[in-house]
Parts: C-alpha cells; structure tokens; sequence
C-alpha cells in the first residue's frame, strides 16, 4: 500500500519529511527493506533465530533473578518468546 502525505498549505519541508519517515516507520518499509537486501539461506534464518531466542531466554533468566525488575518487563520478555504464563 502507498504512503500519502499530503502537505497543508501553511506546513514547510520539515514538517512533511517528518510525517513521511513516521509514516515509513509505523509501516515498518525500512526493515522490510533491510531484510530483503540480501538473501539469507533458509539455514541461516532458522540459526539467527535459534541465536536470539536462547539470548532472549538468557535474559529473561537473569531478570527473574534479580529483586528489582519491573514485571511489564518480564511479560515483555515472555511476549517476545512466544510463552504467555
């Protein structure tokens, strides 16, 4: 889908880049962008993925532990893992 900005008559050229690139980020184009850019074999994929989820689980290991970790960012953690508990 195209992103439109149309410009008001009294905005300059800050205010429209301003609103293109939060438009491009809230539609996540740029990342889309950088994982395209070069082609990952289906291997590779799955090992990058290995790799974050077991740094992830690291993580979220050692802010059990800790005393003063906020709970929002546990669930967060436990968000990005895909275990809801």
């Amino acid at each position: 889908m195209p992103i439109i900005i149309k410009a008001g008559p009294k905005s300059n050229t800050n205010d429209i880049i301003r609103q293109f690139k939060k438009a491009t980020f809230a539609a996540n184009i740029v990342q889309i962008a950088k994982e395209r850019r070069y082609f990952l074999k289906p291997s590779a994929k799955r090992a990058k993925k290995k790799i974050e989820f077991i740094r992830l689980r690291k993580r979220l290991r050692s802010m059990k532990k800790r005393k003063n970790s906020p709970q929002s960012s546990i669930e967060h953690l436990l968000f990005r893992l895909g275990t809801r508990t």
